[in-house]
């Protein structure tokens, strides 16, 4: 797996391996899952070359959206005690795109990462400070829930934006790193831009 170099270290110390590794394993099995799942992304992520792959999931943010922004979603958790099962019917009805495994990873990866690294967490998750301190306050079962009740919630990053993952899935593929650095910046300005503005 190539090394993430090309990404510029937002604060030393506390921006390395521990997080970017994970990170990317994490990216890249959403990307792996949207291909499946997508006519034109499919192709195209088919296309790239392992090291375009491994270059597109060391995104420094997850390429995930799961409200991180938003205290008000994260304030009406599914809380738990003893967990009826909803009807079928119902769950493929909130049903998104990303399979239940993959969504009890990204939960445990949030839930992990704001409480041990909150400046990490609030860069590759843009998670504001309200959300930090509800999510952090959640138990193993509250994420459960929340993976198995509400799947619709947590959503590919800009997935109604498919000219963005164009845009990502091209600059990949290209040998220069200078678009998809380009992208990453943007990336992180669109997180700054949801946080702040949702603060206001």
């Amino acid at each position: 797996m190539i090394e993430p170099q090309y990404i510029a270290t937002p604060a030393a110390g506390a921006w390395d391996n521990t997080i970017l590794e994970p990170l990317a394993e994490l990216n890249f099995e959403v990307l792996d899952t949207l291909a499946g799942a997508a006519g034109s992304l499919s192709w195209r992520w088919r296309a790239l070359s392992d090291d375009a792959r491994a270059r597109l999931a060391h995104c420094p943010f997850l390429l995930v959206d799961l409200g991180a922004a938003q205290p008000q979603l994260w304030s009406k958790l599914p809380r738990v005690s003893v967990h009826e099962p909803q009807p079928v019917s119902a769950l493929l009805a909130q049903r998104g795109p990303l399979p239940t495994p993959l969504l009890r990873r990204v939960l445990l990866f949030a839930w992990h990462l704001a409480r041990a690294n909150r400046l990490a967490a609030r860069i590759t998750l843009g998670m504001s400070g309200p959300c930090a301190a509800l999510v952090t306050a959640c138990r193993f079962a509250d994420l459960e829930a929340l993976a198995e009740q509400r799947p619709a919630w947590i959503r590919p990053r800009w997935h109604d934006r498919p000219e963005v993952w164009q845009a990502w899935l091209g600059a990949a593929a290209e040998e220069s790193p200078r678009g998809l650095e380009n992208l990453q910046l943007w990336g992180l300005q669109m997180l700054a831009a949801d946080v702040l503005g949702r603060r206001a």
